[in-house]
């Protein structure tokens, strides 16, 4: 690390969990451009298992957004809120951060990166960022393309400080104990390791148009049991568990629920012993896609150049006929993408 460089970089990704796991490049390229550099995260509490316990970082600050919503709706909590606060911003600025790194880009990310006190705070130009991000910060990055994906235009932000290049490495925390409960549960249903297709029907509540339905999943779990031989498991994340009993209802015997997962790191190591995985536009397919499984992604309004699983190995399919709604592609055309990832057993 040369004298000029930055001893100490802050990260600023607060959510989503697909952008959370798409900024885990950018955390590659600065730990390999500055391997003595204290590096630290911020970010939200539901997206905290990707980030908490990262070989890579040194520093990580969970922002607790429920646990603090929770007390702004009850006044008589507001004087706690206000302590605990200021005894997070309090922690944040103890290692006297050189730099902020606002991969967040929005007003939100803006005050993360003030609190933070660094005297340099790096986000995007204007055009790349939102709310008005650019006024606030110090130093602007504009990207490597008008709209390049995800992960490419989080990775171009530390270019501000030397820690640019081509690789797009995604390293996840290890969690031993997350692997062995997943292998147990695999073994006790007698689900073997590489064999199994899993299929994510929900997506998060702002993005239900995003969905598939559930009888497609359905339709799609009896052709693959039926033509390719393959199990299938239905996983689901908080509040989902009723859509993916109907799934798997709607599969009629041929797909099963996965396990409970207590973790994203446990649903990391389920979705590293499977040979294809299916969904829409979720955050999950990002973790399917950064545990290297083949995705077949589902894609209507969004622009999959920009929003799909990043890498080699995957496959998106879209509405025919250049349109937006996701539930109009067909089961059929799945089953094909899913054989062309996965194989027959």
């Amino acid at each position: 690390m040369s004298s000029s460089a930055p001893r100490r970089v802050l990260v600023i990704r607060l959510s989503a969990i697909g952008d959370v796991v798409n900024t885990l490049p950018a955390v590659t390229l600065l730990r390999r451009a500055l391997p003595d550099a204290m590096l630290g995260f911020v970010v939200e509490d539901r997206a905290r298992d990707v980030i908490v316990g990262h070989p890579l970082l040194d520093r990580v600050y969970v922002f607790p957004r429920k646990r603090w919503r929770g007390m702004l709706r009850h006044p008589a909590s507001w004087r706690q809120l206000a302590a605990e606060m200021r005894g997070w911003v309090r922690e944040l600025r103890e290692v006297r951060w050189d730099v902020a790194l606002d991969v967040q880009s929005n007003l939100k990310g803006a005050a993360f990166a003030f609190a933070s006190g660094a005297p340099r705070r790096i986000g995007f130009a204007r055009g790349h960022d939102y709310e008005l991000n650019h006024l606030l910060s110090t130093e602007q990055v504009v990207p490597p393309a008008d709209r390049p994906h995800r992960v490419d235009k989080f990775a171009s932000l530390p270019g501000a400080i030397g820690a640019d290049g081509d690789a797009r490495e995604y390293v996840l925390p290890a969690d031993p104990s997350a692997r062995e409960r997943i292998t147990a549960w695999c073994a006790g249903a007698a689900v073997a390791p590489g064999t199994f297709v899993v299929l994510h029907p929900g997506t998060s509540d702002h993005g239900a148009e995003k969905r598939w339905p559930a009888e497609s999943f359905g339709a799609l779990a009896r052709a693959v049991a039926r033509d390719l031989r393959r199990p299938v498991l239905v996983t689901w994340g908080p509040g989902e568990e009723t859509l993916a009993e109907r799934v798997c209802a709607l599969s009629e015997g041929a797909a099963k629920p996965g396990p409970p997962t207590a973790s994203l790191l446990e649903l990391v190591e389920l979705l590293r012993l499977a040979a294809a995985f299916v969904s829409a536009d979720t955050g999950p397919m990002h973790l399917a896609a950064a545990a290297g499984v083949p995705c077949v992604a589902l894609f209507g309004p969004k622009d999959p150049a920009v929003y799909g699983p990043y890498g080699p190995g995957h496959l998106v399919l879209r509405p025919p006929g250049g349109g937006r709604v996701t539930a109009d592609i067909a089961v059929d055309e799945v089953l094909a993408a899913v054989a062309a990832k996965a194989g027959a057993a």
